[in-house]
């Protein structure tokens, strides 16, 4: 009776349009008082699912990527990824997708890729020619590049839930997204015909003297990376040196100024608050669920169906791509995370493996509606109305999809590089 009123509080209270955060708060808290669970038993739940000092990359790794922006790195980028592609056949198309497979590896977000590069991109197309839906369609599905190639929030928020080595998930991620970024590029070189021609080919003295200038901001991921899998600082401390790195890095290459600071520390509390506030909220949601066996109970349905580790890799896809149209990336993560990695390991599915699924399918979220974060700012930066921008990135989807369904069924490609870099370490 208790479980039961669980979901109908939770699944009622979306219906009245409250936050997720507030719907699993009240919920769980419907559930304490049928069950007579000390009310204590929530507050510990809450301040113990924020005590992880790994949590504090996530305010860091957010810092790092609005220096970047602020500081006129994504201005350089987006420069030098003109010189190295513009002049393939489909130009500021392609120009737009390897910027993004750049500055994802600086900022690990999704939003501050389309809010930053965005507006940069789509000024961009829009005066060479471009029209603006498939301006608007490029710039929403090339951000979803950016929680995939390292560093990563949700990889971050992911490992830290699960206890599963975020330098691992990092790793993973490196050819799902570098597929990403090949895969929409191939689509956009097929659809390139109907659109504007591309800039002339630049000369080696260009590119390289564009390489040299930028080699700084492009080293970021690096970086990380090195830092992580040599041991050199953790995940926590690695989220520090992307903000001191992104500072002296804009600092020496780009606009930044004293009185950004201010402003930057502001955009950086509201989204870090927003992620904790939901983590917080929902722990207690999730630890329920899963003491009532939940996990247990549908990892035996699956392997009782005799296909096991692949039907519920497809039932996570389909679930979680379901979910994505309505509900935020983050509250899917939190809500959804402890439930998927029990019947995951139940099943024998590899928890980096399964991680880096789950990223893939909740960034998938934001391009498509009614909620679509990423559609919505692109939108309004190309001015132009919402189901233009809609139907536009429809073709983009099957790239994306084309990826997603080849990461699930061939794990190899995303557990190989930290089977082979963190083998010592």
């Amino acid at each position: 009776m208790a479980l039961t009123a669980l979901f109908i509080i939770f699944f009622f209270m979306m219906l009245l349009g409250a936050p997720v955060a507030i719907a699993m708060g009240v919920a769980s808290m419907g559930y304490m008082v049928l069950s007579d669970i000390p009310a204590t038993v929530m507050i510990f739940s809450m301040v113990d699912s924020l005590g992880g000092i790994t949590l504090l990359a996530i305010p860091f790794f957010v810092l790092a990527g609005e220096i970047m922006n602020v500081g006129g790195v994504t201005q350089r980028i987006f420069s030098f990824a003109n010189l190295l592609v513009g002049h393939v056949r489909g130009g500021l198309a392609h120009v737009n997708i390897l910027s993004s497979m750049f500055f994802a590896g600086i900022s690990g977000s999704a939003v501050a890729d389309t809010a930053g590069l965005g507006r940069i991109e789509i000024r961009a197309m829009t005066e060479a020619g471009y029209p603006k839906p498939f301006s608007a369609a490029v710039t929403a599905a090339s951000s979803c590049i950016g929680p995939i190639i390292p560093p990563s929030i949700l990889m971050v928020l992911y490992g830290t839930m699960t206890d599963v080595s975020i330098p691992a998930l990092f790793l993973g991620g490196l050819v799902p997204g570098v597929l990403l970024g090949v895969m929409m590029m191939i689509y956009v070189y097929i659809a390139a015909s109907r659109h504007v021609a591309p800039r002339p080919r630049a000369s080696v003295r260009e590119v390289a003297r564009s390489a040299v200038q930028n080699v700084l901001p492009l080293m970021t991921p690096a970086v990380i990376l090195a830092g992580l899998v040599f041991g050199l600082f953790t995940p926590t401390e690695a989220g520090v040196v992307a903000v001191a790195y992104a500072f002296v890095v804009s600092s020496l290459m780009g606009d930044l100024r004293l009185r950004d600071i201010g402003p930057m520390l502001v955009s950086t509390l509201e989204t870090s608050t927003q992620i904790l506030f939901i983590l917080a909220m929902s722990s207690l949601f999730g630890w329920l669920v899963t003491t009532n066996q939940i996990p247990d109970a549908l990892s035996a349905f699956f392997d009782g169906t005799g296909y096991g580790r692949i039907a519920f890799l497809f039932s996570v896809n389909i679930i979680l791509l379901i979910l994505g149209t309505f509900m935020s990336l983050t509250s899917i993560l939190v809500i959804f995370t402890p439930t998927l990695v029990g019947m995951g390991t139940a099943l024998g599915v590899d928890p980096v493996h399964l991680g880096v699924v789950v990223v893939l399918n909740l960034t998938v979220g934001l391009i498509t509606p009614p909620l679509g974060w990423a559609l919505y700012i692109v939108t309004e930066i190309a001015e132009i109305r919402f189901i233009d921008t809609a139907r536009a990135i429809v073709p983009f989807l099957l790239p994306i999809l084309a990826v997603l369904f080849v990461i699930t069924y061939v794990p190899w490609l995303v557990l190989f590089p930290s089977e082979l870099l963190l083998q010592g370490y």
